[in-house]
C-alpha cells in the first residue's frame, strides 16, 4: 500500500479502479481512474499499454480478473494490489474524496 502510495502519481503508474459505480463513488484512492470491471475490455483503449497499471477492488478479487484481462490483452506490467480498498483504507492512507471534512 505504501508503495503504490509514493508511486501513484508518477507518470508511468495508472492506478486503476475496477469496482462498481457506487463504491467508486463512496471514495477512493485519489488519482485513481475508474473502468467497472465488467467494462474492461470495452475500454481497454483508454488505458496505455506501456504504462505499470496498479489494479484495485474491494478485497482484491475482481482486481485479479482485471489483471489477468489486461494481461491477455498485451499489458506487460499489471499489478494486483494485495488487499485493495480495504487494505489501503486500513492503512489510514488518503481517500478522495475526503470523507473527514
Amino acid at each position: 500500500m505504501h508503495e503504490l502510495d509514493a508511486r501513484r502519481e508518477e507518470p508511468d503508474v495508472t492506478v486503476l479502479d475496477v469496482r462498481s459505480d457506487s463504491e467508486w463513488e463512496s471514495g477512493r484512492v485519489p488519482g485513481a481512474r475508474h473502468i467497472y470491471v465488467l467494462h474492461l475490455e470495452e475500454r481497454l483503449g483508454e488505458l496505455d499499454p506501456e504504462a505499470t497499471v496498479a489494479v484495485y477492488c474491494g478485497s482484491g478479487y475482481r482486481a485479479s480478473i482485471a489483471a489477468s484481462v489486461l494481461q491477455k490483452h498485451g499489458f506487460e506490467r499489471v499489478v494486483n494490489v494485495p488487499g485493495s480498498w480495504t487494505a489501503w483504507k486500513t492503512a489510514g492512507l488518503p481517500v478522495e474524496p475526503d470523507q473527514e471534512g
